[in-house]
């Protein structure tokens, strides 16, 4: 299996990615690159995905992957433009305090910054710094991170290539506010919007150190969907202001039809996460197998005719 996984790595990825690259670039994808990424689903989910004519919730969130070139999910993908869209729809209370944001590493101001705070870099995933005490932190180490995390295309670069809404994001750096609890950061809580209704939540703990997750239905009843990730088996206490929580979810993903939405909620105050279209990439199992075909009807199309239009892409790559 490691032998075969190295294969995957060395050989299939790079040519899915220097084929979406070079020949689908903002093009819906050829039957090319759908046959190329098949595999890659084959081997995740255990079977070949119909990514024309989609059912299953897997095959619909390949399938917009694939097809889908909405610039409006760009500007969500954006960790700082969808500021702007979170402030405009449900106000800037829910955001985390921005620090500072620049495109230079050199000119980031740690002199100024409080004792604790976290930087990341707007244009793809995991590209997190947790700064728990200032003084521990080296600032070179930080800047040469960051310096090669900007060099990169998330949309083009990573994995099969295949996240499109990444691709022309320009690049910057944030510097936002530490909004977690003691020196832990806060619990995440992912809410899984179909038509703008919460479906169910994932709520995740310990995603820096030991990740586990729970989930959990609109109303914060046990949900049997899960990750392949460990099940957090602790005590759940419903958070405060959890039907504030679902209203805001309901509100940012209204206009799609699909979108995840994160939120964290520290003491009862209610802070924007993230708009994800894409959840769990190109290598995450969904469990249960048969709430595929469930989630997948609840995915439906919405009217053309009902949606605002589409602003152009500007400024990337």
């Amino acid at each position: 299996m490691r032998v075969i996984n190295g294969l995957f790595n060395r050989c299939y990825m790079p040519i899915c990615r220097a084929y979406a690259r070079h020949c689908v670039r903002d093009h819906p994808a050829d039957r090319v690159y759908r046959a190329l990424c098949s595999i890659q689903f084959r081997r995740v989910h255990r079977s070949w995905p119909d990514l024309l004519h989609p059912r299953r919730f897997t095959e619909k969130l390949w399938s917009r992957m694939l097809h889908e070139r909405d610039a409006r999910l760009s500007v969500l993908c954006d960790k700082l433009r969808v500021r702007d869209y979170v402030a405009a729809r449900v106000g800037a209370d829910y955001l985390v305090p921005l620090l500072w944001h620049g495109t230079d590493p050199a000119l980031i101001p740690f002199g100024e910054l409080p004792a604790r705070f976290v930087i990341k870099t707007n244009h793809g995933c995991s590209y997190n710094i947790i700064i728990k005490d200032k003084a521990q932190a080296d600032p070179l180490k930080i800047k040469l991170q960051l310096g090669k995390w900007l060099r990169i295309n998330y949309g083009e670069d990573f994995c099969l290539g295949i996240e499109w809404a990444y691709r022309n994001i320009s690049p910057a750096i944030i510097v936002e506010a530490f909004i977690g609890e003691s020196d832990r950061p806060p619990i995440d809580y992912k809410f899984y919007c179909f038509a703008g209704r919460v479906e169910f939540l994932t709520q995740h703990f310990g995603r820096f150190v030991k990740h586990q997750t729970r989930s959990f239905d609109r109303d914060y009843g046990p949900h049997v969907f899960h990750y392949q990730f460990e099940q957090y088996a602790g005590p759940c206490e419903r958070p405060k202001n959890f039907e504030v929580m679902v209203q805001l979810a309901e509100t940012l993903a209204q206009e799609f039809e699909f979108m995840r939405v994160d939120l964290y909620n520290v003491g009862g105050r209610i802070f924007f996460g993230e708009l994800t279209p894409y959840p769990g990439g190109v290598s995450t199992k969904f469990l249960p197998e048969s709430l595929d075909y469930t989630l997948g009807e609840k995915w439906k199309k919405m009217q053309d005719a009902s949606l605002p239009s589409t602003p152009k892409v500007g400024g990337g790559r």
